[in-house]
């Protein structure tokens, strides 16, 4: 069944299903030739989202302002667009449980602990570490959303996910050249939260994220950011530095109004496992342009533990969801 929406082509209306859990999750399509070529936009966007992110902190952005003020003027151009367009207001439990899962696990959390974490490690390290959310998000779809399960394949696809995360992480848990435990671990937790705010959202979300919705998503994780920051026992600053303005302008434009919507897209179509597959290409723009640009140092952790990853996420992209039973 299609509807129409204000200003704009026809919008998919979601599919959803009831399982044994009381999820309305939309039954997942298969991955296409469309679906590859948005992954890989959205893959460009964030891979140099980390280094961008990086580089505003390099400058003298401190973490937690930088991030809210992002995502304060990321809200402010969702909504302008979707006013542009003329898009259709969500019903508003659409809008209140995007509002709430979204904004807080999909930006908010997972913000404050990505720009936290890249106090101590390299944009293109950090970049390298988004790989874990792939594997997080197949632990959550197992207890969340059962129609979704995947089967033996994917489950051995963990474990070598997880071997390649150990890698990728070992030489900083032994104070290796990278830093030490605090980037890692708060960028890991970024990458959980995300995870799990994905498959919330599929769960309880009932269909596609509009303009709006994505918009509230960043209205509410700049706020929660923007609250935590006030009650730091030191003050956060932005400071009006070209390089600071010019990394939080690409980060606006790029990352958060052409990556999200590209990614909510594919979260819609294919399920929050295959959207958050995005970060298995996210990497290799990272260190790429970590390296290019900036003259980032790559490892040979780096390569080896990437590589197991890939492996990993491989078998798990290459079984489909099954339904519950």
């Amino acid at each position: 069944m299609s509807s129409s929406r204000p200003g704009g082509g026809p919008s998919l209306a979601p599919q959803t299903t009831v399982d044994g859990t009381g999820s309305h999750a939309r039954a997942s399509l298969p991955f296409s030739a469309w679906d590859a070529v948005v992954l890989a936009i959205c893959a460009g966007v964030w891979g140099i989202a980390y280094v961008f992110i990086r580089q505003g902190i390099v400058l003298g952005a401190s973490p937690l302002a930088f991030a809210a003020v992002r995502y304060a003027l990321s809200a402010g151009a969702f909504a302008t667009i979707a006013a542009v367009r003329r898009e259709a207001w969500p019903s508003a439990r659409g809008l209140s449980v995007s509002a709430a899962v979204g904004g807080v696990f999909l930006i908010g959390l997972y913000g404050g602990c990505l720009y936290w974490g890249e106090q101590y490690i390299v944009g293109g390290y950090a970049s390298v570490l988004s790989t874990t959310a792939p594997i997080l998000t197949v632990v959550f779809v197992y207890f969340l959303i059962p129609r979704e399960r995947l089967g033996p394949r994917s489950l051995l696809g963990i474990l070598v996910g997880l071997v390649g995360v150990v890698v990728l992480v070992a030489p900083t848990l032994a104070g290796g050249p990278t830093g030490g435990w605090m980037g890692p671990f708060f960028v890991i937790g970024a990458m959980a939260s995300t995870a799990f705010g994905s498959v919330l959202l599929r769960r309880f979300g009932g269909g596609r994220q509009g303009l709006w919705q994505i918009g509230a998503q960043f209205g509410v994780g700049a706020l929660l950011l923007g609250a935590i920051a006030l009650v730091l026992p030191f003050p956060e600053v932005l400071p009006w530095r070209e390089g600071v303005w010019a990394a939080l302008a690409a980060l606006v434009v790029f990352s958060s109004v052409v990556g999200y919507f590209t990614y909510f897209r594919l979260h819609y179509r294919v399920g929050p496992v295959r959207a958050n597959s995005v970060t298995y290409l996210i990497p290799l723009v990272g260190i790429a342009a970590g390296s290019g640009f900036f003259g980032e140092p790559v490892t040979v952790w780096e390569v080896v533990g990437f590589v197991i990853v890939i492996v990993g996420l491989t078998l798990i992209l290459r079984e489909a969801p099954r339904s519950a039973r």
